[in-house]
Parts: structure tokens; C-alpha cells; sequence
């Protein structure tokens, strides 16, 4: 038998970086003979040296920071924060950069004909007020002109009648 350079009796749930570190070999070396002995690959192999970051995300008490502020606080980008809160179900504050609406749409009664919404949240124009309806998929239902006034005639009617 050989006699290796190295002593490969170490603890091979490390990352590669590390065992290499250790051992005072390369990382390619350890991967290879962590191949070569039939063992797992190692966790994070595809992050590097990562995983201390990642130990740190996890840790982290993360609601009540948006994601920028994390990935500055532990020095890391963005698009890796987010992967790794997607993998883990972690919980941040989303910030929505978008444009605010002009109008308030969360106070508008939908039960209400366009015209009267339009007056109530003092849109100038009622063709908004229809076309927001339709982006949030709320169709008016259908009654039409002239079964209002059949409906307040009879009204009227019993009323007189009553009066009578």
C-alpha cells in the first residue's frame, strides 16, 4: 500500500475549503478524494466559502428588516439573501419601490355604481373609477335605467296609496 502525503482521516462533513485548509492541500485534492472514497459531496460545495454567511442569515432574526438591510448588515448580495430566505422560509419586510396610487382604492365601495365611487374618492373622471374596477376584475351587476325608475314608480305608488 502507498503511503499518502496526507492524513484523509478527518471529518468529512466540513466543507472542502476547509478540509484543505487543514490539511494544507488544495480544495480540488480534497474533492477528489472525497470521490475517491466514496463520500458525499460537501455541504454548500456550490456556494464555497459561503456557509458562514449562511449560518449567520439563519440565525439572524430577520422580520423586521428589509432584504437590502440584511444583505448589507451580514455583507452579502441580494439575490443570495433571497434564495436562502426562499430555501428556509425566513421572514423579511418587503418593501415595494412602486408608485403609490393617486387615489385611496381601499375605501371604495364596489357595491356602489361608478359615478358615486368616482364622487366619493373624488376622482375627477368616472372612466377610472371603471377601468380600476375592471383591472381588480369587479363587474357591476346588471340593471339596467329603466328598471330603477319602474321600481321607485311603484314605490311612489304604494306610498300614495298608503297616504290615501
Amino acid at each position: 500500500m502507498r503511503k499518502t502525503k496526507y492524513d484523509w482521516n478527518v471529518d468529512w462533513t466540513k466543507q472542502d475549503v476547509v478540509i484543505a485548509s487543514l490539511l494544507g492541500c488544495t480544495r480540488e485534492r480534497v474533492r477528489q478524494k472525497r470521490v475517491e472514497l466514496g463520500k458525499d459531496p460537501s455541504l454548500y460545495h456550490h456556494q464555497h466559502s459561503l456557509h458562514p454567511v449562511l449560518d449567520r442569515l439563519i440565525a439572524m432574526d430577520t422580520s423586521t428588516k428589509t432584504l437590502h438591510e440584511i444583505a448589507n448588515e451580514i455583507n452579502c448580495n441580494v439575490v443570495y439573501v433571497r434564495k436562502i430566505f426562499k430555501r428556509h422560509n425566513k421572514s423579511f419586510i418587503v418593501k415595494d419601490g412602486r408608485r403609490r396610487s393617486k387615489y385611496d382604492w381601499e375605501k371604495a365601495d364596489w357595491t356602489k355604481t361608478d359615478k358615486e365611487t368616482a364622487f366619493e374618492l373624488s376622482v375627477p373622471n368616472v372612466a377610472t373609477v371603471t377601468q380600476h374596477r375592471l383591472r381588480l376584475g369587479i363587474f357591476k351587476k346588471k340593471q339596467t335605467v329603466k328598471f330603477e325608475k319602474e321600481k321607485n314608480l311603484i314605490e311612489i305608488k304604494e306610498t300614495e296609496k298608503v297616504n290615501i
